[in-house]
């Protein structure tokens, strides 16, 4: 136990690398524009979470129930995906000659990241550094990003696109965790400042 916290305490010189093999792997399996928004999202949440996160875990019952509802909502998502052949359909919509199979997809994006998006949320509930890294992973990424693709991918195919019509409730969660994790973090530095505020003596009382 003592070692898990050591490692969670350090935990950017493991989530770091991390995102670097992911992209490098997906570099190797996945259309190259899926690997650009995916490495994208990964990095963007990196840096949310050294600023805020890392230094100072949220673990408040508004954003686990927030985040949860939309790690639920995630799962309804990639359903109106998978009944769509999404991975088929974005790969000839960004013109690759690397198809994506409906087999990694499910392995990679449902089981995968689904086993990591419930983990993540019991890690919060202990205060865990890595696990709120995956707050803002998914929040950034597979949530406001994403969310925000799926607006993008009708326009460019001219038409109904796999996953639009569940978007504006993925954008809309996405957003209130968001919302949640700003706040929250300023409440703890603002918390934070006030206890390294030395307090005044009453006259006549020594320490």
């Amino acid at each position: 136990m003592n070692m898990i916290r050591a490692i969670d305490q350090q935990s950017a010189w493991v989530v770091g690398p991390v995102i670097v093999a992911m992209v490098a792997w997906g570099a190797l399996v996945l259309p190259l524009p899926a690997v650009a928004i995916l490495g994208g999202a990964a990095s963007v949440a990196f840096v949310a979470w050294l600023r805020t996160g890392y230094r100072r875990p949220v673990r408040s019952k508004s954003i686990v129930a927030t985040y949860l509802a939309a790690v639920a909502f995630q799962i309804v998502h990639l359903s109106e995906e998978w009944n769509g052949g999404f991975p088929h359909e974005f790969a000839d919509l960004v013109g690759s000659s690397r198809d994506w199979s409906t087999d990694s997809f499910l392995a990679i994006f449902v089981f995968g990241f689904g086993a990591a998006w419930v983990l993540a949320g019991a890690g919060v509930l202990y205060g865990s550094r890595m696990a709120n890294y995956f707050l803002w992973f998914y929040a950034l990424g597979a949530g406001l990003i994403n969310a925000i693709a799926h607006f993008v991918f009708p326009l460019v195919e001219g038409g109904y696109f796999p996953g639009l019509i569940t978007a504006p409730g993925h954008l809309l969660l996405s957003i209130m965790l968001v919302r949640y994790l700003v706040i929250e973090n300023r409440d703890l530095r603002l918390n934070e400042t006030v206890d390294a505020v030395p307090r005044p003596v009453a006259a006549g009382v020594t320490a």
